[in-house]
């Protein structure tokens, strides 16, 4: 296990830059040729803290990372996923992420009918935007219980 979470962490360390490289060139860009008042500035954080309470939603970080990690999974490949979410708040949630175009959903027409989710273009960025965070805190709290089991073995 600590060996499989270092090839990840240290891949995850080979990613963040590029992708920080990529976001930069891309914002930078944007940003110095848009003009920042204070008109633009109200707008601009209405908009952050429209996406953060949405991102912040119950079950929305959960649902973005199963979908990713499952590549297209049908709804009971969810629920079995999240045992503890009932079918009806799992229903309303997917809902609103097609709604936003978070997800694409596939009627397949079999009996009984199955249902299918994928993330969009949208859904994967906010997939990675969420995974160096992932990383993040699975590494802190990878490093608090190694101190935490040797501070126990002293």
């Amino acid at each position: 296990m600590e060996n499989e979470f270092n090839t990840i962490w240290k891949e995850l360390n080979e990613l963040i830059p590029l992708m920080r490289e990529a976001v930069r060139k891309g914002l930078e860009r944007d940003f110095e040729t848009f003009e920042h008042n204070d008109a633009h500035i109200q707008k601009e954080l209405l908009f952050l803290n429209s996406a953060l309470n949405f991102l912040q939603k119950k079950w929305t970080m959960d649902l973005i990372y199963i979908i990713r990690i499952k590549g297209t999974p049908f709804f009971n490949d969810i629920r079995r996923a999240l045992p503890s979410i009932n079918s009806r708040t799992l229903t309303t949630r997917l809902k609103e992420f097609e709604e936003n175009h978070i997800v694409t959903r596939t009627v397949i027409d079999t009996q009984p009918i199955r249902v299918s989710y994928e993330l969009t273009d949208i859904g994967k960025g906010v997939y990675e935007l969420l995974l160096p965070l992932l990383f993040f805190f699975a590494g802190t709290r990878y490093k608090f219980e190694q101190k935490e089991n040797q501070i126990k073995s002293e």
